[in-house]
């Protein structure tokens, strides 16, 4: 057997060269190698960190989510939420739109894809993450900054890559099965089959979620400065439920694949704590499918990708609570693509060729008026050159092109409301240029620079007429991006501590239009282009395990936002809702009770302050909570799971005044909200069952 130690250089500098154009990366995927190399890998698997591999070489910094390191009830936004760099922006409370900023960018800059298919859509640039149970994937991976081209190329945010896993667990089970019940009326039901056929892998998952959301609230009744109308409050009207059901095969060498997902949700819209909603709610419908395939084409392979979507929504507001007047919406869009990557070698080098071709229908239907139609037609192709300059060194220079033809709604208010518009050509390239540095073998150097852009939405430009003012003069967002960083993974114990794992980086970028969502009256709401902008800051991320018995992990995050106006109230103020500071450190202890497995967690949550407007008039307090759960092993492969939620019970943070009224005045109660201003819930509690077979 060859030493791990004569192997490690080798074995980091092949993974580099498969690992940078990769399109799927999901737990049963392989890195694909001349055949007629054999590397022979002997380590301690129980010694190194979770994924160190691709820590160490893929192209940007990525990292891996698991559904069993998270509470049974997880959202991949909950679980993203714990990651360095990320912070999930909701609208308030259990089951509602959740969408995922990384860096302090917008949503928008993060492409979200489920097994590769991209499901941003020509009426939203991003999907709400609150929806798809983490439960259902085999993992989420999270990149940061530089992304494959296949995965949307150079972007200031990254992307979001949904994996389903098929065929049997990590421990060999088919059957996984959880039932749980918490506070607040929340509940879920969830089932997972996947199981290897012969020729066939395959995985089937259903689950069901809900909760009333009735929580208690400190509510300042929007005046900062009178504490004598504070109170409690109960948040009405903030229940939902959701069902998914997904179900997708493969052939066992994983070079043909299909699935198909739906994803039912109706959830109540509750609106401001000043203005809340009592009638207003929404229903959303997903479905989404698609087949690939890989195929040898001379001494490369082609893989080819074809999906389909299907999304409805029925917006009601029958008292005309969100700010636009009564409303009775339908939404309908209808997209499909296919996808063609070439990867072939090129003696040491790599080449990856593609081509990317989409077609969206948007059609906006309202009982009292006539139904209104966008559509959007775009190609992109793709290229990416691995150059290994050097037994360690790799360079990926890529570029991607995006050529769109948007043929939009009418504007939905206004003297030119209903009237025909003129499609508008967007043509958006992104260039790129990656390196990695495989300093030793378990030390890797990365960096990237490039340029991204950011197209905006139809309903961006056009509104909905539902809540969503139109902007027909917006401009795409675009400008230049770069980090910088190392991660440091050893491949052996030191002394009692192991599964190590450091990545630190610095980023930075700057934007010209870029592109925020400004809130007006109510829940009323219109894109606009807030000029220039820059934002750079670092990232920490740590794990490791001491004496086999405690994991420690923490991820830390250093945003700098600054907006660059000729305006001088706004000069030099923060960008809305991108807290400066965010932590999440956390500790798991594994032990054995009378013969039983018994895991113990305690995490810990921290949030900067952060404004709600452009000229930072409204902000929204720091906030630290905390959050503590215990597993224990019961019997025949059944397991319960206990969680506790904002341990300490905060609901009302206090925010400095700035400058101050009078001496005795110096700092004021408000609700404890996330980025957007919308009351989140106190302490909660949430106990589960599993079952793996």
């Amino acid at each position: 057997m060859i030493r791990l130690s004569e192997l490690r250089s080798v074995c980091c500098v092949l993974a580099l060269a498969g690992g940078a154009a990769r399109a799927d990366s999901g737990p049963d995927a392989s890195v694909e190698v001349d055949p007629e190399t054999i590397v022979i890998v002997d380590r301690a698997p129980d010694e190194t960190a979770r994924d160190r591999e691709r820590a160490l070489a893929d192209a940007p910094f990525v990292t891996v989510l698991h559904p069993d390191e998270h509470p049974a009830a997880a959202s991949v936004a909950d679980a993203l939420a714990t990651s360095a760099g990320a912070q999930t922006r909701s609208l308030g409370g259990l089951g509602a739109y959740q969408s995922v900023s990384v860096r302090g960018a917008a949503p928008g800059h993060t492409a979200v894809l489920i097994d590769g298919v991209p499901l941003t859509r020509i009426a939203a640039v991003t999907t709400d993450l609150g929806r798809f149970s983490l439960g259902s994937f085999g993992e989420v991976e999270l990149y940061r900054g530089a992304v494959p081209v296949e995965l949307g190329g150079a972007g200031v945010g990254g992307a979001v890559n949904l994996v389903t896993r098929l065929g049997r667990g990590e421990k060999g089970e088919r059957v996984r099965a959880s039932v749980g019940v918490g506070s607040f009326g929340a509940r879920h039901v969830r089932a997972h089959y996947g199981d290897d056929h012969g020729a066939l892998l395959s995985a089937t998952t259903v689950g069901y979620q809900a909760a009333t959301g009735d929580f208690t609230y400190f509510d300042d009744n929007g005046t900062l400065l009178n504490p004598n109308d504070d109170g409690y409050r109960v948040r009405g009207h903030n229940g939902f439920a959701q069902l998914d059901v997904a179900s997708r095969v493969a052939t066992e060498d994983r070079r043909t694949e299909g699935g198909a997902r739906l994803a039912l949700k109706r959830q109540d819209l509750p609106g401001s704590t000043t203005q809340p909603a009592i009638a207003a709610d929404l229903a959303t419908l997903d479905v989404i499918g698609d087949v690939r395939h890989d195929a040898r084409l001379g001494r490369g392979t082609l893989r080819t990708l074809v999906f389909g979507l299907i999304e409805t929504q029925h917006l009601r507001d029958p008292m005309g609570e969100l700010g636009l007047g009564q409303a009775d919406r339908r939404y309908l869009t209808l997209s499909g693509g296919a996808s063609s990557t070439w990867k072939v070698p090129l003696g040491a080098h790599r080449l990856a060729a593609g081509l990317e071709l989409r077609g969206d229908r948007f059609r906006d239907r309202d009982r009292t008026q006539p139904a209104q139609t966008g559509s959007r037609l775009g190609g992109a192709p793709t290229l990416a050159l691995d150059l290994a300059l050097a037994p360690a060194l790799l360079v990926t220079p890529a570029v991607r092109v995006d050529v769109q033809r948007s043929a939009p709604t009418p504007m939905s208010v206004g003297p030119t409301a209903n009237e025909p518009v003129e499609p508008r050509w967007d043509v958006v390239p992104s260039p790129r240029l990656a390196a990695r540095l495989a300093i030793t073998g378990d030390l890797s150097l990365k960096g990237s620079v490039g340029r991204y852009a950011r197209l905006p939405t139809l309903t961006e430009v056009f509104g909905n007429r539902g809540f969503l003012l139109g902007s027909p003069d917006l401009r795409p967002e675009r400008g230049p991006s770069s980090d910088l960083g190392v991660v440091w993974a050893p491949a052996k114990a030191l002394g009692a501590l192991d599964r190590v794992l450091v990545s630190a980086n610095v980023f930075g970028s700057r934007a010209r239009d870029t592109i925020a969502i400004v809130t007006y009256a109510g829940f009323a709401a219109r894109a606009v282009n807030l000029g220039s902008t820059q934002s750079y800051g670092a990232e920490l991320v740590a794990s490791a395990r001491l004496a086999r018995r405690l994991s420690l992990t923490t991820s830390y995050t250093r945003l700098v936002t600054e907006q660059l106006s000729n305006d001088p109230a706004i000069d030099g103020n923060p960008v809305p809702r991108r807290p400066g500071h965010q932590l999440y450190a956390r500790a798991d202890a594994a032990h054995t009770l009378l013969g039983r497995a018994l895991g113990l967690r305690l995490d810990v949550a921290y949030q900067g302050q952060s404004s709600l407007d452009a000229a930072a008039l409204g902000r929204v307090p720091a906030r630290l909570l905390v959050g503590a759960g215990t597993r224990v092993e019961l019997a025949g492969g059944v397991a319960l799971a206990i969680s506790v939620e904002n341990l300490a019970d905060a609901r009302v943070a206090y925010l400095p005044l700035d400058p101050p009224p009078s001496p005795s005045l110096t700092e004021t109660p408000t609700p404890l909200v996330d980025v957007a201003g919308f009351p989140l819930p106190g302490r909660s509690f949430y106990l589960s069952l599993d079952w793996t077979y």
